[in-house]
C-alpha cells in the first residue's frame, strides 16, 4: 500500500538537505549555501531545489533566495511567538 500524499515524501538527498539546514538553524538559505553546504552539481542543486519548493519546504523570496520551513513547524510554518 502507498502513501496517498506522495508529494510530500522526501528523497534521501532532499532528508539530508533539510536535516542539514535544520541543524544550522537555517531560515533564509541562498544558492551560495547549497552549494557550500552540500556537494551537488549545478543541475542537481536547481532539481532538489525545485523538488523542495513543490513540497513547500523552500518558498522563494527572490532569484536564489529561499526561506526554509523546517518539518517541524509544521504546514503554517513556524510562529512569531517561538
Amino acid at each position: 500500500m502507498t502513501p496517498k500524499n506522495t508529494s510530500k515524501i522526501l528523497g534521501p538527498i532532499e532528508t539530508n538537505i533539510v536535516a542539514r539546514l535544520t541543524y544550522e538553524k537555517k531560515t533564509i538559505v541562498t544558492a551560495e549555501d547549497f552549494d557550500r553546504l552540500f556537494n551537488l552539481s549545478p543541475n542537481d542543486r536547481k532539481q532538489v531545489v525545485f523538488r523542495l519548493k513543490k513540497k513547500k519546504i523552500l518558498t522563494p523570496i527572490k532569484r536564489g533566495v529561499y526561506a526554509f520551513s523546517p518539518l517541524e513547524a509544521g504546514p503554517e510554518g513556524t510562529g512569531v511567538d517561538e
